[in-house]
């Protein structure tokens, strides 16, 4: 079973993703997500305080845009591999492009008299989630490759986690996106980026270029 998975673990991620996506646009076009929505900012509300709510701010703005391209330009002009920065951009782009031709085919509204930030356009599937698993997912996925101790790969790779998914969390806690919507976003997300970091390793295998060449 081992074997299997470490042989078959994209093929593994790809579907269980594309399945829960699949399900959740499912029950958002039959109108039953809406109980599954109330429970998890039920919960998640509970930690509502001034505090909490600043930390969960400054999380959502390490995914927003205006972040996100000034990251991207840095690691594009730092990295000494321009490759890599090249697909680093291609990537956000793509993933943005794709969030938003979604968001205009479900035209989900966003939630109403909860938010405490004020967002525009839809909310199927959360851009934010979408957008910060694909970004630095894809770190994670360069980190993994470098030539560095794999207790500091671990420690990287963990903290990137981390901040993904906290960043999904800080949508539904400012009220700006339901649970459905961040989870599309993340499952969505990771489907995608088995896919494209499968084109990426393809394209640096061919140039004989390795991603630790940073």
């Amino acid at each position: 079973m081992n074997k299997f998975i470490r042989k078959y673990w994209k093929i593994i991620i790809f579907t269980l993703s594309m399945t829960i996506f699949l399900l959740l646009v499912k029950l958002l076009l039959k109108d039953e997500v809406e109980i599954f929505d109330t429970k998890i900012y039920s919960i998640v509300s509970t930690i509502k305080c001034e505090p909490v709510t600043a930390i969960f701010k400054f999380l959502s703005f390490l995914c927003s845009t205006w972040f996100i391209l000034f990251t991207t330009i840095i690691v594009m002009i730092s990295c000494k591999n321009k490759k890599i920065g090249f697909y680093l951009g291609l990537n956000v782009l793509i993933c943005v492009l794709l969030n938003q031709g979604l968001k205009l085919i479900f035209a989900r509204t966003r939630p109403i008299d909860i938010n405490l930030i004020i967002e525009s356009g839809y909310s199927f599937p959360s851009g934010h989630s979408m957008v910060s698993l694909a970004f630095y997912g894809f770190f994670i996925y360069i980190i993994a490759h470098m030539n560095i101790s794999k207790k500091r790969k671990l420690i990287f790779c963990t903290l990137l986690a981390i901040l993904t998914l906290s960043i999904g969390i800080s949508r539904i806690y400012l009220g700006v996106h339901y649970a459905s919507d961040v989870i599309a976003g993340f499952s969505l997300s990771m489907a995608y980026l088995i896919i494209y970091i499968s084109i990426f390793y393809n394209k640096m295998t061919d140039e004989q270029k390795e991603p630790d060449n940073l």
